[in-house]
């Protein structure tokens, strides 16, 4: 698929940023992140018009000024990180807005939509993926928009994790998708985001935060959508015996036999021993705290919740075990964001040195170290603009391996995986009888 860039501008805020907002200071959570994007895509059919050109043209108008109407609400978004002196000057410089259009005539959209490969959606996004936030001048976020011949329609956002955990890009979305499609009586959702947790975690003034994710910029990583239906979920539900008060979600599910099939990779690999494995869980604290923050809160606002499983040399360990420990493991983390804000120095120790730990086991051939996070709560699919739900919607790449990445199905009931692997490792990923079971 070939693409052509149209255009490349800069949308600012429709009105400027007041002069007390003009710093904007990260929290020593953001400190931590590594200076990556966090991407994503939609895809939308096209409107049934007469006249696709103009059609075209209505649209990205319409993406364009919302977009400016909600800036002056998410003001950091407009600035550029300034790296040295660690925070964002909300200078409203602006977005990076790129048109772009598919020039291939054979392109199919439903077959772009349908397959999800990665080497495809990466044409549909802007900015790089890592080594961001290296110059002032660098957007902290870029939006791509790219048309096909069929008049079907892609979004692809990309923000900086600097500033932006994946939970923050769901609440910008909606707001910029509610600004650009008023309810039928003309009234507009209002979405108020709130860049306050600096104040409750401020930072050290220092983005060299460790590294917790091992990148991998070679040609030898690939990323795939694995599709779990709500059939399958029932299917692998049904296998794991009930504990009292407990419950398996979806998420559960997938990512326990996710994980037992990456087992089963380190142990083919390995003589068929695996080794120790590390199984990191993002977890978002929004709502958890007491009192908690508020819902729209945004920056990165999540820890790790760390399952550590021995070396599995008699393959005792299965989906049950895994769906237990992990979720034993996400609840102790869960109960413990309670307390955050009453012992604030105990939160800077606690999740700094739960990075460094996560960083030093990544930084480890002895242990096997995998990442999920979960993006299934975050609407993609009920993103309306004004020309209906998302037909299609992914989740971009990122420079690692050992990464899952989930996210709800179009129809609501199941779960869509995004894993990156190197290719000799996929291999092995792929023919796991689960896998092969559930997955499609």
């Amino acid at each position: 698929m070939k693409i052509k860039i149209v255009s490349s501008k800069l949308i600012k805020p429709s009105t400027p940023t007041p002069q007390n907002l003009n710093k904007y200071k990260i929290s020593f959570i953001d400190e931590l992140m590594p200076p990556v994007n966090t991407r994503t895509v939609l895809f939308y059919y096209p409107i049934l018009t007469n006249n696709r050109k103009q059609n075209d043209s209505s649209q990205l108008l319409q993406l364009a000024e919302s977009l400016s109407e909600i800036l002056p609400k998410f003001y950091p978004l407009a600035g550029r990180y300034i790296k040295n002196d660690v925070f964002v000057d909300c200078n409203d410089q602006g977005v990076q807005f790129v048109e772009a259009q598919v020039v291939d005539d054979d392109v199919d959209f439903n077959d772009i939509v349908s397959k999800m490969e990665m080497e495809e959606l990466n044409k549909l996004l802007s900015g790089k993926i890592h080594q961001i936030d290296e110059s002032p001048t660098d957007p902290l976020m870029s939006i791509h928009v790219t048309t096909f011949k069929c008049g079907g329609l892609s979004i692809g956002v990309s923000v900086s994790h600097r500033i932006f955990d994946a939970y923050s890009l769901g609440i910008f979305i909606n707001a910029w998708s509610n600004a650009s499609h008023p309810n039928p009586g003309g009234e507009i959702k209002i979405i108020c985001p709130r860049f306050d947790l600096a104040t409750s975690f401020p930072g050290y003034g220092s983005s060299s935060g460790p590294s917790v994710v091992r990148s991998s910029s070679t040609p030898s990583s690939i990323v795939k959508r694995f599709s779990f239906n709500k059939d399958a979920i029932t299917s692998a539900r049904s296998k794991l015996i009930q504990r009292p008060n407990s419950y398996y979600s979806r998420v559960r599910v997938v990512c326990a036999v996710i994980a037992n099939a990456l087992m089963g990779v380190d142990r083919a690999k390995h003589g068929g021993k695996s080794r120790p494995c590390l199984i990191v869980q993002a977890v978002n604290m929004r709502g958890r705290t007491n009192p908690p923050k508020h819902k729209y809160s945004c920056g990165n606002f999540a820890t790790y919740s760390l399952t550590y499983i021995e070396d599995d040399c008699k393959n005792i360990f299965g989906v049950q075990v895994l769906a237990d420990n992990m979720g034993d493991s996400v609840e102790k983390t869960v109960n413990s964001c309670a307390q955050i804000l009453s012992q604030r120095a105990k939160l800077h120790s606690t999740i700094t040195e739960t990075f460094a730990n996560v960083g030093r086991k990544t930084s480890s051939s002895e242990v096997n170290v995998m990442y999920f996070t979960d993006w299934s709560k975050f609407g993609l699919y009920d993103v309306d603009f004004g020309w209906g739900k998302p037909v299609g919607a992914a989740i971009g790449a990122m420079l690692g391996e050992n990464v899952v990445k989930l996210m709800g199905n179009k129809e609501g009931d199941g779960i869509e995986a995004w894993v990156h692997l190197n290719f000799d490792d996929m291999a092995y990923f792929e023919q796991d009888q689960d896998i092969k079971l559930l997955a499609t």
